[in-house]
């Protein structure tokens, strides 16, 4: 009985932090992969999810990110309806500003301009990225228009994956769960911790919002974060 308790014990907690994983990829995903729209900063607002966010007390970058953003959200919540109006509009520009153009980005969103000597997109590292997607059979939105290699498909792969670690947790599928586990980690390595740090330094540097500075304060410390948790999984798994 007791080794029962124990048992079930160690895969509620392997749950949690599952679900924990999942919601941060499903939230950084979220803010980098499009524009800001009315519906997701409301969202942000109304169901208070950045003082949610997982990890807040383990890590200084994402204590600083949250406190960042949710002053940002609280001012908002603060305006009139036209202003509000008004910061939406400056917010999306913040975000096409940076990671769309038409001018010179402050912050390309892609691995391959980080990575690569001449940071020119659909080299070798979108290749490498595609790869580990088709390996899951994962088709990016927008595929053959958007270099595989943007921030927002390679959050939305890591988040896809959390969600099967995590289901494959709920059923107790040790074996199953650990081969995508080391999988995740495989790509934080050879991917995601290549790059983004750099990526979010510079989202730090040139963002003109409170929001999207605390929000890459979140990613980098997020990612690093990541690092630790997966190995803590797939001990714990083990």
């Amino acid at each position: 009985m007791a080794m029962t308790e124990n048992a079930a014990k160690k895969w509620e907690g392997i749950q949690i932090l599952c679900e924990a994983r999942m919601f941060a990829y499903n939230l950084l995903r979220s803010t980098f992969i499009q524009e800001p729209s009315r519906e997701f900063i409301d969202l942000l607002e109304r169901d208070e999810m950045i003082p949610s966010f997982p990890f807040t007390g383990d890590n200084q970058e994402i204590g600083a990110g949250v406190e960042q953003v949710n002053k940002y959200l609280e001012r908002y919540k603060s305006m009139a309806a036209g202003a509000r109006d008004e910061e939406l509009e400056r917010l999306r520009w913040d975000y096409t500003r940076m990671f769309v153009g038409p001018y010179q980005l402050p912050a390309p969103p892609w691995e391959s301009a980080y990575l690569n000597e001449e940071r020119l997109l659909f080299q070798e590292e979108t290749l490498a990225v595609r790869r580990a997607y088709l390996s899951y059979s994962f088709i990016p939105r927008n595929y053959h228009r958007e270099a595989d290699d943007h921030l927002g498909l390679e959050l939305e792969f890591m988040f896809r994956l959390s969600e099967m670690v995590a289901g494959k947790a709920a059923v107790r599928d040790a074996v199953g769960a650990e081969a995508i586990l080391k999988d995740q980690e495989a790509f934080l390595t050879d991917h995601l911790l290549k790059w983004v740090p750099r990526f979010a330094e510079d989202v730090i540097h040139s963002a003109t919002t409170d929001f999207y500075q605390g929000m890459a304060r979140l990613l980098k410390g997020f990612i690093y974060l990541d690092r630790q948790a997966t190995a803590e999984l797939l001990q714990a798994i083990a």
